[in-house]
């Protein structure tokens, strides 16, 4: 029995502790309504707890409904009648969309948005900058300048950190600032002979925004406030003579201080921007920071001696690759192409060069985190030689020989996620239909993958006197895209009638879209076009639509 007994408290203790308590089925009428009422609290906070949620969820769903991406058109264009354009193209982001916009320039007598000159008060023709929406091609703002044009930077001033929200234009004598997002014009300067580029500075008048200056008569420096564009301070003397000065370059080392690049007929120079700023005579307070490794090197004028060798032609600014925030140089000469190394001050390659046709560009060809180079060389003939430079050793990766016979676009890059760079190149049109207009077959555009590197995807491009061209992300990590500018160059076309020119045209094409409307041509092994491309062309073309890009600096 003692066995039956504990054999029912084991299987059902809960039932023997209720019989304890009395009551039917050992429970007491006291419990059973306590437990009831507990329930329907219960219940009643969990309904209402739904209800809120729901409520939340509908709120939220209806009242503050999710954002709307913007709507991509593949290409577009903007076309612009009876003008002459520049050699100029920008981007920033002018509506607030998070979209990429696109800012040129171009002269006529009446621009796109029923502004004429005469009716702007200037003479006739004139200026006009405008903003084009990066998404659809449509105008977003026109302006009317007086001409004639010299140079143009778009994204200065600003917070620190931020997008800058000015685009400043060289005219006629004059430098006027522009309020990027609505064209507003915001002052307008008497500074004669200035040269680009314009130089970001700190903010040295306390308006919590970064200010600039530009080179003016080619050695004096111009403060400017990058939040009203207006002068600030005094003009500040560089201390090389104008007869001497080719160029000059902003630099910020790895300790982010700022330095003057001056390059002259004698060779290159720096002269710390935070000396000049402070200078008694500019007014100005300065916080900008030197480099001791630099500044040990400066004479009794602050001029620091970077390279005094062979005469320069060119000086240009290599950003540091995804695994290096150490900026280099590049320096060209007739003969040569020198890369310059910024912490030890010293050359570290060389590579002998032809006549260049081109500014050297740069790219990822063998993913090990150094920007790579691209020259052009003019090879006579009509034929050009396209190489690519290794940026850490400076040998050849890759050459091509193109046919061409027009000033094209300098060659673009843009970054992949996979740490490699697809390249454009420009070019005469190798293939040939006999349907396609002489017109057309002149220019082509040439797409290279380091992954196929034994072929290129070339497309017919039918755009005529191209001005400029610029491969970009329009968004954040999204929509590859290049921008073709053609028409007349109003740089050659100064005292040219408008009435007979040429429209001018804006053109818009994402990457992906050239290419299944490309042909895939085979890259010899001396770099010849015409190699056997047999069974390769939907691989090859398969793999570029499979790139993911990157808007990560390169």
């Amino acid at each position: 029995m003692s066995d039956s007994a504990d054999h029912t408290m084991e299987a059902e203790p809960l039932k023997n502790h209720q019989e304890e308590m009395g009551g039917p089925n050992g429970r007491g009428c006291t419990g059973k309504v306590g437990v009831s009422k507990l329930s329907g609290w219960r219940t009643a906070a969990f309904l209402l707890s739904m209800f809120i949620c729901l409520g939340v969820v509908f709120a939220f769903s209806f009242i503050l409904p999710c954002p709307v991406r913007p709507q991509y058109e593949p290409t577009w264009n903007l076309t612009v009648p009876a003008a002459v354009t520049y050699d100029f193209l920008a981007i920033g982001d002018a509506n607030k969309d998070k979209v990429l916009d696109v800012f040129l320039i171009y002269k006529s007598s009446e621009g796109l948005k029923n502004h004429t000159c005469i009716g702007e008060g200037l003479s006739s023709p004139c200026l006009f900058i405008l903003a084009v929406d990066g998404t659809d091609g449509k105008l977003l703002w026109e302006t009317p300048l007086v001409a004639e044009f010299d140079w143009a930077e778009c994204g200065v001033g600003g917070a620190k950190g931020k997008e800058g929200n000015l685009c400043v234009v060289a005219h006629a004598g004059y430098l006027t600032t522009t309020d990027i997002h609505t064209g507003k014009i915001l002052s307008s300067s008497l500074v004669s002979n200035s040269n680009p580029p314009v130089i970001s500075l700190p903010d040295l008048n306390n308006d919590k925004t970064t200010d600039f200056a530009v080179l003016a008569s080619a050695t004096e420096l111009v403060f400017f406030s990058g939040k009203s564009g207006d002068m600030i301070g005094s003009k500040v003397d560089v201390g090389v003579a104008s007869r001497e000065m080719k160029s000059h370059l902003q630099f910020s080392t790895v300790s982010e201080a700022q330095y003057l690049l001056l390059h002259t007929v004698r060779g290159l120079y720096a002269v710390s921007l935070g000396r000049l700023a402070a200078k008694p005579r500019s007014g100005l307070d300065s916080n900008l920071k030197s480099e001791k490794s630099w500044e040990q090197r400066a004479d009794s004028e602050g001029f620091i001696t970077l390279y005094d060798s062979a005469p320069l032609q060119s000086v240009l600014k290599v950003r540091g690759g995804y695994s290096s925030s150490s900026p280099s140089l590049l320096l060209q000469t007739n003969s040569t192409v020198m890369l310059f190394d910024t912490q030890k001050l010293s050359i570290t390659w060389t590579t002998n060069t032809s006549k260049l046709i081109s500014t050297p560009s740069f790219g990822q060809f063998n993913k090990n985190g150094v920007p790579d180079i691209v020259l052009e060389e003019d090879q006579g003939n009509d034929t050009k030689r396209v190489v690519i430079v290794d940026g850490q050793e400076g040998s050849v990766l890759w050459e091509v020989f193109l046919p061409f016979h027009f000033n094209y676009p300098q060659p673009a890059s843009v970054l992949s996620l996979n740490y490699y760079s697809v390249f454009m190149l420009w070019g005469d049109t190798h293939t040939h239909t006999d349907n396609m207009s002489s017109e057309v077959e002149d220019h082509s555009s040439y797409l290279l993958h380091p992954l196929h590197s034994d072929v290129l995807l070339e497309r017919r491009n039918p755009a005529q006197h191209i001005i400029t061209s610029k491969a970009l992300l329009l968004e954040r990590g999204r929509h590859a895209c290049y921008l073709v500018l053609s028409g007349e160059d109003g740089a050659q076309n100064k005292g040219a009638g408008l009435d007979r020119m040429q429209p001018v045209v804006l053109t818009k094409r994402k990457i992906k879209e050239d290419v299944s409307e490309s042909s895939v041509i085979g890259v010899g092994g001396a770099g010849r076009l015409g190699g056997d491309v047999s069974g390769q062309a939907e691989s090859v073309k398969e793999a570029f639509y499979r790139l993911r890009f990157s808007d990560q600096t390169q």
